[in-house]
């Protein structure tokens, strides 16, 4: 059950993209170990990524989650946290990719890049 994300791979892949259609963000996805600092992970990626909106790192074996967003997003970090608990407790990590989405202001789409889904242990 520890990769219970590879074998749903597909649906989370289509989560991103219907949650970059629908909020006209682009968002990007790590699956896959954090190490003991996830919050560096997700900063690093973060910053490397500036034109990603939203930027969720996931460790389903760990049980950690590390979300950041673009400076002009005015996200609340406890609304955001409680989203995603829910879906990732249940091993729906597309439905916690669709709530994250739902909290973004929508905007006009803009340049797509690729998402990012790591699925290494």
């Amino acid at each position: 059950m520890v990769q219970w994300w590879k074998d749903n791979a597909h649906s989370i892949a289509e989560a991103i993209d219907t949650a970059e259609t629908t909020s006209g963000h682009q968002i990007v996805v790590r699956v896959g170990n954090l190490g003991r600092h996830p919050n560096r992970v997700a900063d690093k990626i973060a910053a490397r990524l500036t034109q990603a909106s939203l930027v969720f790192c996931v460790d389903p074996k760990h049980h950690v989650f590390e979300v950041r967003w673009a400076p002009s997003l005015q996200l609340d970090p406890a609304v955001a946290t409680a989203a995603v608990q829910g879906p990732l407790r249940d091993h729906d990590l597309p439905g916690a990719i669709t709530a994250l989405a739902a909290l973004l202001p929508r905007q006009e789409e803009g340049e797509e890049f690729p998402d990012i889904i790591d699925q290494t242990d």
